[in-house]
């Protein structure tokens, strides 16, 4: 993925109103910054659009260079104008007809569903993150302890195998033997 997104951050650089950046996070000078917008995971990827969350959206399409060109190509067009329906396309167009006779307070009250439902799903996703990261160093610990216990089970079950033998050995009769 990582050549496809340098290639994109090269093709559009400068060249539109998309800003294409790379972030570290594993290093102490940028840890800060991905906490600040939820970076949980690597590769992550996500886009800032106004109108959108400030934390951000996270990007779920695919990570090759076709797919980076095409949705940047998306963001990046100047926004649908309601008022000439200058930049936009059908979806936009079919729901601004959908909602152009709507009175203003049924209006407000669809707005405020919408953002009351994308906060709720914030919420719950970041819950969600913040549980994964929890068990995620729970499971770290439980399998670094797991391999411990076996490297000292390897070594004392060859030290205790050898000696139970020499045991066993002693403890039997000498006419048995």
């Amino acid at each position: 993925m990582k050549p496809d997104w340098d290639k994109l951050a090269t093709k559009f650089n400068g060249k539109s109103n998309a800003l294409i950046v790379d972030v570290d996070c594993t290093a102490d000078t940028a840890k800060e910054l991905c906490t600040t917008y939820g970076v949980q995971g690597y590769p992550t990827i996500k886009y800032f659009k106004n109108g959108l969350s400030k934390d951000g959206v996270s990007y779920e399409d695919g990570r090759d260079l076709k797919s980076f060109n095409k949705f940047v190509k998306k963001m990046s067009k100047p926004p649908c104008d309601p008022a000439t329906l200058e930049n936009c396309d059908k979806k936009d167009k079919a729901y601004l007809d959908e909602i152009k006779d709507l009175p203003a307070d049924k209006r407000k009250e669809a707005q405020e569903s919408m953002q009351k439902e994308l906060g709720d799903l914030e919420a719950e996703h970041k819950a969600a993150a913040d549980l994964f990261e929890q068990q995620k160093d729970v499971a770290i610990a439980t399998q670094k302890k797991q391999q411990e216990l076996k490297e000292v089970l390897t070594k004392v079950s060859g030290k205790h195998s050898y000696k139970l033998a020499l045991l066993k050995a002693t403890s039997v009769p000498k006419e048995e033997l």
